[in-house]
């Protein structure tokens, strides 16, 4: 057992080095790609620096170009009533709601407060950016506003911008002028009606318009919590209309904007690494999915078939997410400072390299060893069946049957609950009753708290009586049980012991149990010193008759015919005591189911006519008459001839050597519901005064002097081996009438 044991560890142990050793041979080529990924890059990077950031420039300055429309607009509107109304008016003024406008100026500062300010604090600084900044970084930028009211309007335009909202011949002209124009018409009501643009997108317009509606940019000079609670009260410029156009062809272009920049780790990542990473998770997933199959390693077997599938699911997810930060490293150690750059200390280039390369390769194997491990445990679905993987290995799964099982034993419970019971009944009732009590008390409000006070009181006193009245009748139950452990068998509990009153039937039993259990030590006892006495008896009469016919024969002077005699006695005798030791051994291998059964198909009729055949010279010596009845069908069992020819001698020999002279002896065999009986009857010669169970005991005999032959053990073989073969052996007496019955199943 230890050396399997230890061959298992050993196996266990080559399985986990295995798979440690191609962890690392794989990451080992993944970071030997870096060199051919490099060369990727270099061959694609001025193409995308080309190309694609030049495209992405382009997206990124319209973005912001809609971002400066948005807010040029408002700043425009504010312009244009403070130049017709008041200059020195605030742009909460106009834009806000009157309901917030209300509270500020007040005596104490609130929120409202606050968002106005706030409020008041962005729009001036898009007025600092619009006539500081978009002026002048937007080439050749024009605009237009025209309050549809008084028709005022402001403008830094040398052109006549109100013609782009005609559409005659000189308007078509001056749009042909302009790459770029657009037209924003705001209603009475604050809606928006883009009327005409050129130079834009659908999608540009479609994200003006989200902005608009949600007011968006707003938001980000305003604390969070302040403008989610007021963004609803901020109006946009209503009845005017503002127009832009501009004569160059990059008019969204800004040098305010920073410049779009290629991200190189992503172009690394693109350029051949990211397949690598494919390649690798690929490779693990094989080796987790198909090592397991050598099962003599055991893998799978350990740790990880023991993590839930959510533990593996995130621990997959994280290992994936690496693939960023090994992008960031691969690009940096491609480039010789991932760790820190040469110019920061003086390492030589050899060390560095090792290093950069060496936290790589951990890195790697950190990364697939994750894979692996959640690969690892997440393959058990296609052993445990998916069904009994959610059960077993989800933590869900888990939780869902632990749910179940409560719900189902709490159901279960309920569903247990007798009503019909007497005290279910008082139990629900005095819930029920307390439950209306604390019902009414509560409603009563500060008056009840009173009342409460007095129900809690008066009912400890009842739980108090209660309590007491069963602990006393506890007590009585555990005297009664004192007396009875310390061996007073008669003690009986008279009192009424109320709930523990089935617990005082169970004790009663107890006792009964005690007594059988006493009379049945009492009598074990006693056949033991029987069985000595008797095997002693049987034992000693043979074998001093042996002592004293040898001691004869050495006497000299016998004759030859004594000498005959005596040889004669002595095997008779030496048969006597062969006979009586192989039935010892006989029913003690019974009686310990020691024995073969050598079972076939044996016909119990021509059984026991072949034995009372073999047995007709000590049948009619006897003068027994023998009456055999039976069915004239032949009747087979499933038996072992030997031992069943066995019973039925023994009983036949008990038969010749007990009954009554000149009397009849009966066997008769029936079939009752599936079961065969062989009733087996004789009239005894001597009384018949003992119990039907002490004579299938060893060595107990009918004839008590034990003054004839035999051994005592001819019934208790002959039950043993009935009972072995699946049948029942009971013995019946009536006056001197002895009576044996033999009942095995049958099948026709």
């Amino acid at each position: 057992m230890d050396t399997k044991l230890k061959n298992n560890k050993q196996s266990k142990v080559y399985g986990i080095i295995l798979c440690i050793i191609i962890i690392v041979f794989i990451s080992a080529c993944a970071i030997a790609t870096y060199p051919l990924v490099k060369k990727n890059v270099e061959k694609q990077a001025e193409q995308e620096d080309a190309n694609d950031d030049l495209m992405m420039q382009d997206r990124f300055y319209k973005a912001e170009f809609i971002a400066t429309l948005y807010q040029s607009n408002y700043v425009l509107a504010i312009k244009n009533e403070q130049q017709q109304i008041d200059i020195n008016l605030k742009p909460s003024y106009f834009l806000l709601a009157e309901d917030i406008l209300r509270t500020y100026g007040d005596d104490y500062y609130d929120e409202k407060d606050r968002f106005v300010e706030s409020f008041n604090s962005l729009m001036e600084d898009w007025y600092r950016s619009f006539y500081a900044g978009t002026l002048e970084d937007l080439p050749d930028f024009q605009f237009c506003i025209i309050d549809n009211d008084s028709g005022n309007t402001l403008t830094n335009s040398i052109e006549h911008l109100p013609l782009l909202m005609q559409n005659n011949k000189e308007a078509q002209e001056l749009k042909g002028s302009f790459p770029f124009y657009i037209v924003f018409n705001y209603q009475e009501d604050g809606s928006l009606e883009i009327s005409d643009y050129k130079g834009l997108d659908q999608e540009h317009i479609d994200a003006y318009r989200l902005m608009e509606l949600n007011k968006s940019e707003i938001e980000n000079g305003i604390y969070s919590s302040l403008w989610f609670r007021y963004k609803d009260k901020v109006k946009s410029p209503s009845n005017v209309s503002i127009i832009y156009a501009s004569s160059s062809e990059e008019f969204y272009k800004s040098d305010y904007v920073s410049f779009y920049m290629s991200d190189p780790a992503r172009i690394f990542g693109e350029a051949g690494l990211v397949y690598v990473f494919a390649i690798c998770i690929i490779l693990v997933f094989l080796l987790a999915m198909f090592l397991p199959f050598k099962k003599s390693w055991y893998i799978g077997k350990g740790i990880s078939s023991k993590i839930p599938f959510e533990i593996s699911f995130i621990g997959l997810t994280i290992a994936l997410a690496f693939y960023s930060p090994l992008r960031e490293a691969a690009w940096e150690s491609s480039n010789g400072s991932f760790i820190i750059s040469p110019e920061q200390i003086i390492i030589p280039d050899v060390i560095l390299n090792i290093l950069d390369y060496g936290i790589n390769l951990l890195l790697w194997i950190g990364t697939l060893s994750l894979v692996f491990i959640a690969l690892l445990s997440m393959r058990q679905v296609f052993s445990l069946g998916l069904k009994r993987y959610f059960k077993e290995k989800t933590l869900t799964g888990r939780f869902l049957v632990w749910s179940y099982r409560g719900l189902k034993q709490f159901f279960k419970t309920i569903g247990d609950v007798d009503l019909s019971e007497t005290s279910n009944k008082v139990i629900i009732k005095v819930l029920a009753v307390n439950f209306v009590i604390l019902l009414v008390l509560c409603s009563i409000w500060v008056f009840g708290i009173f009342l409460l006070i007095i129900y809690t009181i008066i009912l400890f006193f009842i739980i108090r009586k209660y309590y007491v009245d069963i602990k006393n009748k506890y007590r009585l139950l555990l005297k009664g049980t004192n007396k009875i452990a310390e061996g007073d068998l008669e003690y009986t509990i008279k009192e009424e012991l109320g709930v523990f009153e089935p617990l005082k039937e169970e004790l009663s039993k107890i006792q009964y149990g005690f007594k059988n259990a006493v009379e049945e030590e009492v009598k074990s006892q006693r056949m033991k010193t029987d069985l000595i006495t008797n095997v002693s008896h049987d034992l000693k009469t043979p074998l001093t008759a042996i002592i004293t016919y040898v001691n004869l024969l050495k006497e000299e002077g016998i004759t030859e015919e004594e000498r005959r005699s005596y040889i004669d006695t002595l095997d008779m005798k030496s048969q006597r005591l062969k006979t009586l030791i192989e039935d010892l051994f006989e029913v003690s291998k019974a009686s310990s189911n020691n024995v073969t059964l050598n079972l076939v198909d044996v016909d119990i009729i021509d059984l026991i006519k072949q034995l009372l055949l073999e047995l007709d010279d000590k049948i009619k010596e006897s003068n027994i008459e023998f009456r055999f009845n039976y069915p004239n069908d032949k009747l087979s069992l499933y038996l072992d001839s030997d031992k069943t020819y066995r019973v039925f001698e023994n009983l036949f020999i008990n038969i010749i050597k007990y009954s009554m002279p000149n009397t009849r002896a009966y066997i008769d065999i029936t079939i009752i519901n599936n079961l065969i009986q062989v009733a087996v009857k004789n009239v005894s010669a001597a009384e018949l005064n003992f119990s039907t169970d002490e004579i299938t005991d060893r060595f107990v005999r009918g004839d008590q002097s034990r003054s004839s032959e035999g051994s005592g053990l001819g019934l208790a073989i002959a039950k043993s081996f009935v009972e072995l073969q699946g049948g029942k052996f009971d013995i019946e007496v009536d006056g001197d009438l002895f009576k044996v019955v033999i009942q095995w199943k049958y099948k026709d």
